[in-house]
């Protein structure tokens, strides 16, 4: 320090005070201490960081760490200015405090290193940035990333304020060690349902947001973790699936398709000619190939059989969304249209019937 401090005694230099101004002098030094860190600490946060954060810096890495660390290294200038003011203070003499002060100032400054480093989340980002395209644009793979950092730095953050705070540490992993041995014997779905959330992150059969069927679960996938995955129904209701159900289950990635099939049996009365039942398709493949939402080379009207109450024609096409909302408004049109032809030509739908003959007659009698 530029000072020394002895008993009540105040020494700069040559200049030496006793007594009440010696205690007045220490006060005034640990306000000035304390003023300057605090105005240190509003320079760095009104200059100096966005100063720098307007430059151009060398490496993408560079920026994730200016940003994580200004609050903190601004908060760090204010501890450091009240740790010298409270170290210049009368009890800063004894040793003992001393001591505590330097412990105090030694944790406060680890938890403000955690914090930066939990800030700086995206540097997992840059883990991926020698990978093919598809793996860096997983956002699913790059959430993972972020909440396994953010596990790691709180555990380390959490194992070296324990050992400033003078805990056993090294008795404290040792237990937390066998603790988890017995832990993963126990649980041996859980770790199976880890193991299989790794695969899903690798094969990458979905990704958050996707809308999936797995199983009879159909849905929007909303969240992917080390032991499950969420999936949020049509209906809003949020389906929980273990990642091992999910890895045995067939999945039908719906997002992943370029479009939909419109497809149906068409059942027409058995009183229509074959004439109107010619006619009847053709009208039914110049709608469909002339619509705007379908494909024209997709079209397929045919007589497909006969059914008990009707001649069935089978009517398929692709249309051109794979959007549910917009493939939903896109068939209520063409199903309006293709009744609009049925009734023009002057056929009608079937429907399930039963007719019932009674023949007319005397029956026999023996005399």
């Amino acid at each position: 320090m530029l000072f020394a401090i002895q008993d009540l005694r105040f020494a700069l230099g040559g200049f030496l005070l006793e007594g009440y101004p010696a205690f007045g002098a220490r006060c005034a030094c640990a306000a000035l201490l304390l003023a300057a860190g605090l105005l240190l600490r509003r320079w760095l946060l009104r200059w100096l960081f966005p100063h720098l954060a307007r430059l151009h810096l060398p490496t993408h890495g560079a920026g994730i760490l200016l940003g994580s660390f200004a609050r903190p290294a601004a908060q760090f200038a204010a501890l450091l200015g009240l740790y010298l003011a409270l170290a210049s203070l009368p009890w800063g003499a004894g040793a003992a405090v001393r001591a505590f002060l330097l412990k105090m100032f030694r944790f406060a400054s680890i938890l403000l290193l955690s914090w930066g480093l939990y800030g700086a989340s995206e540097l997992t980002g840059l883990l991926l940035a020698g990978a093919r395209e598809e793996i860096r644009a997983n956002k699913t793979l790059r959430s993972v990333l972020v909440k396994v950092y953010k596990v790691v730095v709180i555990l380390l953050g959490a194992l070296m304020a324990a050992q400033e705070l003078g805990l056993p540490v090294t008795g404290i992993i040792t237990s937390a060690g066998l603790v988890g041995l017995t832990i993963s014997l126990a649980a041996q779905d859980t770790a199976s349902n880890l193991f299989a959330g790794m695969m899903i992150l690798v094969e990458r059969p979905f990704q958050i947001g996707d809308w999936v069927l797995i199983g009879d679960v159909e849905g929007s996938v909303e969240d992917i973790s080390f032991r499950s995955t969420k999936i949020r129904a049509l209906d809003n209701s949020l389906y929980i699936l273990t990642n091992s159900d999910v890895c045995a289950a067939t999945i039908n990635n719906g997002t992943q398709r370029t479009k939909r099939l419109y497809r149906f049996t068409l059942g027409v009365e058995y009183g229509a000619t074959r004439a109107q039942l010619e006619k009847l398709m053709a009208d039914l493949r110049a709608m469909l190939a002339a619509s705007p939402y379908t494909y024209e080379d997709s079209v397929i009207v045919e007589v497909s059989g006969f059914g008990a109450s009707s001649i069935d024609l089978l009517v398929s096409a692709y249309v051109r969304t794979p959007d549910a909302t917009a493939f939903y408004r896109m068939r209520n049109e063409l199903n309006l249209d293709l009744m609009d032809i049925v009734r023009a030509d002057g056929l009608d739908f079937a429907f399930p019937s039963t007719t019932v003959y009674i023949r007319d007659g005397a029956a026999n009698t023996k005399q």
